[in-house]
């Protein structure tokens, strides 16, 4: 190999790789089951990635060894897409109609790959627009939810995320949208190796650092028990202060968010926000995130406000006096701006949807059933 520029790609292809299986090993260790695997995957993939980039300089891959690597190499964005959605949003679960996203790149890659330039160029063009819609909605889930994070590295790794890692992915699958119908770029398999390199390198010092803060299960900080709870603790004979370390302050904001949450019932007020909820509180919102996640244990906002919400749906699901009362009258008088979200929130807290719960409860069939 005499040229310089190859020599150097395969220098950094081998670094990348090193780092992302490194970042992997350190994933493993997660507590969240579902970030842990999504994460591992991805990773993988994107040191597949890169061994595509060395084959494609090489050619040294067998075929059954090519075929591995271009399967994982195919499905990187998506499952980037998957693990940031895991990871941001605090997901316990995946349903499988999400992996559609993550594995039609694939097919599609792997068809055109095998495929007539012809027939390939239009393949690649459609797994190159999903890939872009992959990115656009890694932007707006990391968006969507930065101001309700309480996780304060989580919240500080955001703005990386938008601002290298998505604009690499869109600037990759343009290049690659350019090379099919315009012309080869001859710098670019270098740039991508010398980006991705310094990408996956400052991963791996984010990811392995911060790993217990970014993957900690939500009551890894402190035992998750509703603001009342904490609050009649504090005041009584100060369990809550030796359990969870307050100070005089600390006990008196918690107060204060008691009255709000128990008494007042703020939680019932549709798009409730944490700015709004400090402001009534009078506290500033980096305070009021630091009491949340510190004291009780959650790691978003929108977490903390429905588990008052579900409490309150549950018990007048198990009220004989609101038997005939609909389940989305329930859940609009809660809080919830539709049906949908409240059934979801209802689950993932219970394990059961709404008219399951209110079967139980009663014993008896549900008068209405409204799941959508």
């Amino acid at each position: 190999m005499s040229d310089p520029r190859q020599t150097v790609m395969l220098a950094l292809l081998m670094v990348t790789v090193g780092a992302m299986l490194t970042m992997a090993a350190g994933i493993s260790r997660a507590p969240q089951p579902v970030a842990r695997w999504t994460g591992i995957v991805f990773e993988v993939s994107a040191a597949a990635y890169a061994a595509k980039l060395w084959n494609d300089l090489t050619g040294l891959l067998g075929p059954v060894a090519e075929f591995f690597v271009l399967s994982l190499s195919f499905g990187t964005v998506g499952w980037f897409w998957l693990f940031v959605l895991t990871l941001f949003e605090d997901r316990k679960s995946t349903r499988p109609i999400l992996l559609v996203p993550v594995l039609a790149p694939v097919v599609l890659g792997l068809v055109g790959w095998y495929s007539p330039p012809d027939i390939a160029r239009w393949l690649f063009v459609t797994s190159g627009l999903i890939r872009i819609g992959l990115g656009i909605a890694v932007v707006r889930i990391v968006t969507r939810s930065w101001k309700g994070d309480l996780v304060e590295v989580r919240r500080q790794l955001r703005g990386p995320f938008l601002l290298v890692v998505t604009a690499y992915i869109l600037a990759l699958v343009g290049f690659d949208l350019w090379e099919a119908f315009i012309a080869p770029v001859p710098m670019f398999p270098l740039i991508n190796s010398i980006v991705l390199a310094v990408i996956c390198l400052s991963g791996s010092f984010v990811f392995i650092e911060a790993r217990e803060q970014l993957f900690a299960p939500e009551t890894a900080t402190a035992p998750r028990i509703p603001a009342k709870d904490a609050a009649a603790r504090a005041n009584g004979n100060g369990d809550a202060a030796a359990g969870n370390g307050l100070d005089r302050a600390e006990k008196a904001d918690l107060d204060r968010l008691e009255a709000l949450m128990a008494r007042e019932e703020v939680w019932r007020e549709e798009g409730l926000t944490i700015a709004s909820l400090a402001l009534r509180a009078g506290m500033p919102e980096t305070q009021l995130r630091r009491l949340i996640s510190d004291c009780l244990g959650y790691r978003n906002f929108p977490s903390y406000v429905n588990a008052h919400r579900i409490a309150a749906a549950k018990a007048r699901l198990a009220d004989p006096n609101e038997a005939r009362i609909s389940i989305s009258a329930i859940a609009f008088d809660i809080g919830f701006a539709s049906l949908g979200p409240f059934n979801r929130a209802f689950k993932e807290v219970t394990g059961v949807a709404p008219s399951e719960w209110r079967r139980t409860a009663l014993n008896e069939p549900s008068p209405i059933s409204e799941e959508v």
